[in-house]
């Protein structure tokens, strides 16, 4: 399981980094959709949104994550670099900004090479969850 703590993304910080990243329609939808549901696949989010398969939304929630990042760069540097220590290779993804792979109560992490789950499951970080309002 994760041993150092992810940095706590400051909500107000990211909702203003939201407006200044100028998202176009598709990409904040994705956002939106992600902070409201908390959790969700690669396969799922594709079809929730009704996306095309390619470029892959992984992919694509990167970029978005890299443009929202801009306007935090402080917090931005701090996610890639704690996304990198914990990954098992040592690379970052910059979709840590928003969400990360969940893990189970063992203290595995859901994807298909830990044979926990089908597709990698990922979770909203809790500060950026709005489902329940």
């Amino acid at each position: 399981m994760i041993s150092n703590l992810r940095p706590i993304t400051p909500v107000d910080e990211f909702e203003q980094a939201c407006i200044k990243a100028n998202l176009n329609n598709k990409e904040q939808k994705i956002i939106d959709h992600i902070r409201y549901v908390g959790v969700f696949t690669q396969p799922s989010l594709t079809k929730d949104l009704k996306l095309e398969s390619k470029p892959p939304i992984l992919s694509v929630l990167c970029e978005i994550c890299r443009k929202i990042g801009n306007h935090m760069p402080e917090h931005f540097s701090n996610i890639r670099e704690w996304s990198k220590e914990i990954n098992e290779h040592k690379v970052k993804w910059d979709g840590d900004l928003v969400c990360s792979l969940a893990w189970n109560k063992d203290g595995e992490r859901l994807s298909p090479e830990n044979g926990t789950c089908l597709y990698h499951t990922f979770a909203v970080h809790k500060e950026l969850f709005q489902g329940l309002d």
